[in-house]
């Protein structure tokens, strides 16, 4: 029995032996590296609150670890990152900027920092920024792609252009550099090195929408109709995209190349999603006069006059007063070719008012008056229109010389 207690009262001194040791160790291990115990309550804390999202916790753990190591750049990157995600961009600006004065070549403050500015719509510090960066790595297709962006905001084509023909030789695969410069070139009416680029950009890429969208714009600028037909149909396969712009674009095209029913069935869609358009009631009018429905052509003819808010209203009115005519509805017609005159001053005006007065009024002063104002225009574009307005003053007057002699 003694011998039993004996044997329990060493183990329990052994354990309680091991016990001190052990705290002992800790302590002094504590007492010669204090940041340990930081590290592993703090900067790993830190670590997994950033990990899930968590960034005033991660803030909070992170800048005691930085108190203790002010030389350790990695705890402001971090941080720094924090304040980005939550929005607190003049906290996040200012930790990159400490940064820099640590290391003034730290490329992610630098371009984190470029990132803040174009947040801010700040574009001249966001381009000193990727200047920078350009300088430390100048092949870096990112930078130059970057500097690209933020010059052709400035109003820098040239440079913007430059800019982006060097991201693009130094990756050729990047879409975006191949859509966003051949957009610049179309803009300057460059169509063929626009289409140039378009094309590679479909062979990397096939069935990429920005790109086939790309190429719509730009054979509709070119006005081949049935390239942007073509062009949509591909869209919608894929995306089932109905926007009034793809809508439009397809109306119009199909337009042109002669297929009304298209053209109404598009357009009429602009019209029912409540889109005021004028360019879409435009093209409705045309059409539904091209297949012989005159009313809904002066309908909505009158509605992309009433819509009107470009400088084509006197285009609607010629357009309108055409309809009229060809109803038979000659004063109204006149109305509107008076009304596209004043506007536009287009000298061919002139010639369809005299015909219409000529049609209409019997006093045939008026439609001489404008046969008359019309072979004073310099109009030798249209010969036979000059040669029917002489050939019918002649007659007119030849007529009233008649009419005269008779009630004599």
């Amino acid at each position: 029995m003694c011998c039993t207690n004996f044997i329990q009262m060493k183990k329990i001194c052994i354990f309680v032996l091991n016990l001190v040791l052990t705290l002992s160790i800790h302590s002094v291990s504590g007492q010669n590296n204090p940041k340990q115990i930081d590290s592993l309550t703090f900067c790993k804390r830190g670590d997994i609150f950033l990990a899930n999202y968590q960034f005033e916790k991660a803030i909070e753990s992170l800048t005691l670890c930085y108190r203790q190591d002010i030389q350790n750049i990695e705890y402001l990157k971090k941080i720094a990152l924090c304040y980005s995600n939550m929005g607190q961009l003049k906290k996040a600006k200012t930790t990159y900027l400490e940064i820099l004065k640590i290391d003034s070549n730290n490329i992610l403050s630098l371009n984190q920092l470029g990132v803040s500015y174009l947040k801010e719509s700040n574009y001249k510090q966001s381009l000193l920024q990727y200047i920078k960066l350009e300088d430390l790595d100048p092949l870096n297709s990112y930078y130059q792609k970057r500097i690209a962006k933020l010059s052709f905001k400035f109003g820098e084509i040239e440079n913007s252009i430059l800019h982006y023909k060097k991201a693009h030789k130094l990756n050729p695969k990047d879409i975006d550099v191949i859509i966003e410069l051949s957009q610049i070139y179309q803009n300057l009416k460059l169509y063929s090195e626009a289409d140039n680029l378009i094309n590679k950009g479909r062979f990397l890429d096939s069935a990429n929408t920005k790109l086939i969208l790309s190429q719509v714009k730009s054979a509709y600028k070119q006005k081949l109709y049935s390239s942007v037909i073509l062009g949509i149909n591909q869209i919608l396969k894929t995306t089932k995209d109905s926007s009034t712009y793809l809508l439009t674009l397809f109306g119009v095209s199909s337009f042109h190349t002669g297929d009304y029913h298209n053209t109404i069935a598009s357009l009429e869609k602009v019209i029912e999603n409540k889109q005021e358009s004028e360019i879409a009631d435009y093209y409705l009018g045309l059409a539904y006069r091209s297949i012989g429905n005159g009313e809904k052509s002066i309908y909505h003819f009158e509605r992309a006059i009433n819509e009107s808010i470009s400088d084509n209203i006197s285009t609607y009115y010629t357009n309108l007063a055409v309809t009229f005519e060809e109803q038979g509805m000659y004063a109204k017609s006149i109305k509107a070719y008076q009304t596209s005159y004043k506007s536009s001053k287009d000298k061919i005006l002139l010639y369809h008012l005299a015909r219409n007065y000529d049609m209409y009024y019997k006093n045939k002063k008026t439609a001489i008056l404008y046969y008359e104002r019309y072979l004073a225009t310099d109009d030798s574009a249209n010969i036979q229109f000059k040669d029917y307005s002489k050939y019918r003053i002649s007659e007119l007057k030849t007529v009233m010389h008649f009419n005269i002699d008779t009630v004599e």
